[in-house]
Order: structure tokens, then sequence, then C-alpha cells
């Protein structure tokens, strides 16, 4: 049966619990057969049946999810139609960031002189407020109903849903310390001695919104790399009408129109070459390491970068039907076909919060059986949910998280995402593209081989040749001679022949440089060429070489390559040392990739991959229960890095495929893969320390609040405490050293 899935944006999710609470008000919708909530992304993606009506399905989820105290966006299936719904979304989020920063900057002003005043309390012999009564309400209102006005809205669509989160524990505990004081306050006893606790519900309301002010800094926020994908492509473009030629924009442009693409353009189009030669680096769309000839009757791509020639290209697909549109809906679904697996923080708050109301309400009936007034039991009540509210267990993550992001930073390592340090722990296997990834994605010349050992000279020939081309190729021949200090530009009589070679005169001798076809064209010369063959080793042999003539006899082959990084055998063996095994996965051809994967030492090695083959390997592997993170550099590798357990790209990739990672290299060295995946396996046993410590506060502090032992103000204290020594365990973590 055939389904139409369908994006929606959202703002406003904070936790799992959310993501969680928005698919089933999604799944209540009738004719919407499954809904998936992506925390990371902040959206959902609705799957409908076949007839059903998409608008009438969209405005329903859009009610549901309003009602479950979310904002929505519904998102077009053109590019344009998303980018606009991404803006609105990103505005909302923006609004609502702003809104939570003023809130816990202005709780933690508010906090402040009532912990100062705590502090001081502890050291009087007489009980008296430090901070008069009056002011003390004054401050803690607005606390409890600017401040704490988010834990509200969210304690209440979580109850009303049937689940419960932190936001009921910190409602329930801030609250009733809250409405205690304040009863204090009405008759008149806090002026005469009588304790207020204002200040717990205070501390708690700030320390629960640093921690959610961390978290919100440490998500990702979606989209750059459609961003970057729009930006890819030429706004104007040259036509062709007839003889005539004129610039266009791109919107306009329909199948069966003439575009003119001239050396270093980007094709703006799919379309299929009319007219003219060129040479078409595809290496971001396919992972091909170096320009492809294309001509008369072949087939073009949106996004390749022309050089060597121009081209007339006749229209045949545009905008969202080009196989680059297809690329970017490919980044932006990617991994959507699961829900998203709860924190583990998440998972424990699900048992903790119930656990701990139902200890509290017993803990008052308990002390009411036992002859203490209602007072009495319901402020040990309140010890109970101040001492246990999780601010040391919501911070016990984020900042987790957000100092190991410091380790790994000072390791040239740029998370995009601080949630893969999580995940980055699990990894089982590394896949790396090999273009660009473990070799250095440029031609360069590897090696000149020339009849009576004339490399040198052979050199500076084909140069005089070569620095007139803008080939690729013959661009890495002239590198090649500068390098070698052997350049020389004076050529006489220069001519080229589209996709063939090169001629000159230099000195009365006639130099050529091209294909085997151009130079000997009726295989005269064949033992000659096969003579020098024979001294190129056999991923050599793979490799695109140009061949160099003089007089009309060849004299030398020069072979020009993808060359790996000098870091790339340490990086696979620094792995290895880790218990990760390494997977190749390149749009290169096989016969190029094996002696490649041969020399690094990899573990399992697969050529000539489209986009969607590596996306499909990825499932495969990922099906079979390998954890696994994903290197690249290319627009092609977009998907793959999005749907691996931990995208990784390398800072002198795309910036698409920078966009689309999760974790971004800061220098092209492949050893930094290694570095990570040990900062993640330290930052997630810095979590556990953290929750540990979290634990051992209330382990300790509830049984002594269920006692009566602990009043609010203590038990606040107590909280804030176990917050501190959770941030300086994550201090030790941010600090951590190989």
């Amino acid at each position: 049966m055939t389904t139409t899935r369908i994006s929606i944006d959202i703002s406003g999710m904070t936790c799992a619990a959310c993501a969680q609470r928005i698919e089933r008000v999604l799944s209540r919708v009738p004719d919407i057969e499954q809904a998936v909530v992506d925390l990371a992304q902040d959206r959902a993606v609705i799957t409908l049946p076949e007839g059903q009506g998409e608008k009438v399905a969209v405005a329903a989820a859009l009610a549901a999810i309003a009602s479950a105290g979310y904002q929505g966006f519904a998102r077009g299936g053109t590019l344009a139609e998303r980018r606009e719904t991404r803006a609105r979304r990103d505005a909302a989020l923006r609004t609502e960031s702003r809104w939570l920063h003023l809130r816990a900057f202005v709780a933690m002003l508010i906090a402040l002189p009532f912990l100062v005043a705590m502090g001081i309390e502890v050291f009087q012999s007489a009980h008296g407020h430090v901070i008069p009564p009056e002011v003390q309400f004054a401050l803690a209102l607005i606390a409890q109903t600017f401040c704490a006005w988010p834990f509200y809205h969210r304690a209440y669509a979580a109850l009303r849903s049937g689940t419960s989160n932190m936001d009921v524990l910190v409602v329930l505990g801030t609250t009733t310390a809250f409405i205690l004081s304040l009863r204090h306050l009405w008759d008149g006893s806090a002026h005469h001695g009588a304790p207020l606790y204002f200040e717990g519900s205070v501390a708690v309301i700030a320390f629960v919104l640093v921690g959610k002010v961390i978290e919100r800094a440490a998500k990702h926020e979606a989209g750059a790399a459609l961003t970057a994908l729009a930006e890819m492509l030429p706004d104007q473009v040259t036509i062709r009408e007839g003889a005539i030629e004129r610039q266009v924009l791109r919107e306009p442009l329909q199948p069966g129109m003439q575009v003119v693409a001239r050396p270093g353009a980007i094709l703006p189009v799919d379309g299929l070459v009319v007219e003219g030669h060129a040479f078409l680096d595809e290496s971001s769309l396919t992972g091909e390491s170096l320009p492809v000839s294309r001509g008369i009757g072949h087939a073009v791509q949106a996004g390749s970068g022309v050089s060597g020639g121009a081209l007339l290209v006749e229209v045949r697909a545009v905008q969202d039907e080009t196989r680059l549109a297809r690329l970017a809906r490919l980044i932006e679904d990617a991994g959507l076909a699961d829900a998203p697996s709860l924190s583990l923080v998440d998972r424990i708050s699900q048992i903790f919060v119930p656990t701990i109301v139902g200890i509290a309400v017993l803990t008052a009936l308990g002390w009411l059986l036992a002859g203490a007034g209602l007072e009495r039991a319901l402020l040990i009540a309140t010890s109970v949910l101040v001492v246990a509210c999780p601010c040391a267990l919501g911070l016990a993550t984020p900042i987790a998280l957000v100092a190991g992001a410091s380790a790994a930073a000072r390791r040239g390592l740029i998370l995009a995402d601080h949630a893969a340090l999580e995940a980055g722990a699990d990894i089982t296997a590394v896949a790396f593209d090999k273009t660009g990834t473990l070799t250095a994605g440029k031609p360069t010349l590897v090696r000149v081989v020339a009849s009576e050992g004339g490399e040198d000279a052979a050199l500076q020939a084909a140069a005089r040749l070569a620095h007139l081309s803008d080939h690729p190729i013959d661009a890495a021949i002239v590198a090649g001679a500068r390098t070698q200090g052997v350049f020389r530009e004076d050529v006489e009589q220069f001519s080229a022949k589209a996709g063939s070679g090169l001629s000159g005169v230099f000195e009365g001798q006639r130099l050529q440089l091209g294909s085997k076809a151009f130079l000997d064209p009726d295989g005269q010369q064949a033992s000659d060429i096969a003579m020098l063959e024979t001294r190129l080793d056999p991923v050599e042999r793979c490799l695109p070489a140009s061949y160099l003539s003089v007089d009309g006899a060849i004299r030398a082959i020069l072979v020009v390559g993808d060359p790996v990084r000098p870091d790339a055998r340490a990086a696979i063996a620094d792995l290895r040392s880790l218990g990760i095994r390494s997977i190749m996965l390149s749009g290169d051809r096989q016969e190029v990739v094996d002696p490649v994967a041969a020399g690094l030492g990899i573990d399992d090695a697969r050529g000539g991959l489209k986009p969607e083959d590596k996306l499909a390997a990825l499932k495969a592997l990922a099906e079979g229960g390998t954890k696994l993170a994903f290197v690249g550099d290319g627009l092609n590798d977009g998907p793959a890095l999005r749907i691996a357990h931990v995208g990784i790209a390398m800072g002198t990739g795309t910036e698409v495929a920078k966009s689309a990672a999760s974790v971004v290299l800061a220098r092209p060295d492949p050893r930094l893969v290694a570095d990570f995946i040990r900062v993640a396996r330290r930052t997630r046993a810095g979590i556990r320390e953290n929750l540990a410590l979290a634990f051992l506060f209330n382990g300790i502090a509830v049984p002594l609040a269920v006692a009566g032992m602990l009043s609010p103000a203590v038990a606040g204290a107590a909280m804030a405490l176990s917050s501190i020594s959770v941030a300086g365990n994550a201090l030790r973590l941010s600090h951590f050293v190989r």
C-alpha cells in the first residue's frame, strides 16, 4: 500500500518525554498511520495512507501538537517551501531561547541573596530573617510566576497526557514550599520567628533553569545542510535561444531549455550535453576523486563543477527534481525510520519522579498517623520533594556533555551536536569515505616514468603545455613541476583538443601531452608504451595518466592520483587498538579502492557506491547490531553522515558535509576520529559518575528528610551542594587528557 510521509517542524520540545507526548497525541489523530518525533531535529514525521487528504491531515496534526502545548510548522514539498517553514520555526525557537535565558538570569539574580542569607543564618544564635519576609515574598513571587512558568506549563501538559516528568517534581516541591511560607507570612507568624521556605523554592527554580540553558546550548540546530545546498547553485544562468545567449534567473528554467556552462561554472540543472566537451568535478555528488570527461550525449548533474571546456546542456530536471535536490531530501530525512531513544536521565526520571512523589505522600500520611500536625507533616513532605528535586540529576548529563565538548575542542574536534558524545561511546565500527577523507582529495602528481631516465626533463616539457590548460590533471602536473623546481612556461604554437590533449613547440621540438589515443591513434607505439607501463606498480596502473611525446615519439608517462593522507595508516591502527573495526565506503572504482584499503589495513572495503548505496550499506550494518560512525567530506556523504550513529566530517570538506555531521575535524587528520571516541567514552563515564553522585546525595538526604531531620531550607542547601559536586566532577572531565 502506498503511503505519504509529511514532515512537521516543532518548537517547544525540551526532553524525550516531550517527544513521546507528541507521538501519543499524533497517534490518536484519525488516518495518521504512524508518527515519529525526532527531538534532535525538532520535527515530527507523520505517515498517511494512500488517498488521504494531506491538507486535512496536516491541519489535524498541527491542532493535536498545539493541544499538547507545542507549536508545529508543516513543511512544504519543495526546497523553497521547506526553507520558508524552517525560517519560521527557527524564529520561534530563537524567541523561546531568549525567554529561557532571561528567566534563568532573573532566577539566578533572585537566588543569590537567598543563598547568602542562608549562609548567614546558619551562624546566628537567635532565629531571624536576614531578608525581610515581605522582600522574600516579592522575590519568590517573581521566581514562582515569571521564572517557573514553563515548568507549570509542561507539568500540566504531562499530567494531562497521563505521564510525569521532572517538571512535575519541580512544581510540587517549589509550590508547596511557597504556599507554606505564604501561610506564615499571611498569619503574621513569620515576623515572630516562624520559618520561611521561600529560599528552597527559589534555589530549585534557578538551578533547574540553568540546567535547561545548558541543554539548549547543546542542541544542534538542524537545517544548515539545506542552506548550504541551496547556495551551491548560481542564482543566474546563461541560456541559449537559437543564436542568442542571455542571462536569466535559475527559478524559471524549464525542461527542454538549453543552458550554457563555461569553465569555472557550477551546473544549475540536470540535463544532457548537446554540444561541447568538458571535464566535470562530480566528487561532491558521486565521490569520484578525479574530474570525468563529459561530451555530447552524456548526462550531467546539478552541482558539478565545469573545467577544460564549455558545454551546452539541454535541461532535463530543475529545482526539486534534480539529483541535488533529491540528495537534500535524503540528508533531511535520513534516520527517521525509528523513534528516538530516551536518554538515560529521561528513562530514570520516568521511575524516579513518581517514586519520590509516592514517598512524599506516604511520609505525610505517616507523620499524620504518628500524631504530628498537618503543617508539620506537609513541611516534612515538602523537604522530601525539595531535597529530591532533580537539579543535580537534570544537570548530570548536559554539564558533562559541555565539559566533554570542551575537552574535545582542545583536540580539534568541533561538536555540532553535543549528544554525539553519548552516542560516540557506543561506536564499534568506523566507516570512511575514501576521497578527501583518507586521501588528500585533490589530483596530485604521484609518478613520472620516462625513457632513458629523463624524468625531470619529461616533467618540465609536460608542464610547459599543462600550465596553459585549466584541467585539474594538468594543474597537478604543473604543481608537481613547481615542487621539483623544474617548471618553465615558454612554449610556442600551443593548441588544445578538448577531451584529448595539448600540443606545442619548444626549441623546434613538437611536444604533445594527452591520452594514448591522442598521441598514438594507430597503435604503432604500443610496445614502447607497454614498456613504460611495466615500470608502474599495480596501484599506479589504475590511476589516470597523461602521456608525453616529443617529435611523435612517446617518451614518458605522468601518473596523477589522490594520495593517501600521511596519518591515515596510524589512524586505522589507533582505531584497532580501541577494538574498533574499520570500513571503507567509496564512490571510486573497486580496483582503485582495494589497494588503498590493503595499504592502510582496513578490514572491509567497498567501491563504486552511489550515495544511496552508502546509505543502504550503513543501514545493513546497523541492522546487524553495529554502532557506526561515518567519516566523510563531500556532498555525496551527506545522507550517510545523517543516518550514521555519529556523523564525522573533515574540516576541509564541503559545507554540506560539515552541516550534516555531528562532529567536524578542525584539521584534516583522520587520527582525530580515535581521539573523539576516547573523549566520548570518558564523557559517558563522567555522566555515570555525575548520576551516581546525584543519587548518592538523594540516597542519604531523602531518608533524613523522611525522618524529619531536614527543613526545606536545609534540604534546598543539600540540593545545591549535590549540584555543585556534579559541576565539580564535570570540570575535572573538561581537563581530560589522553
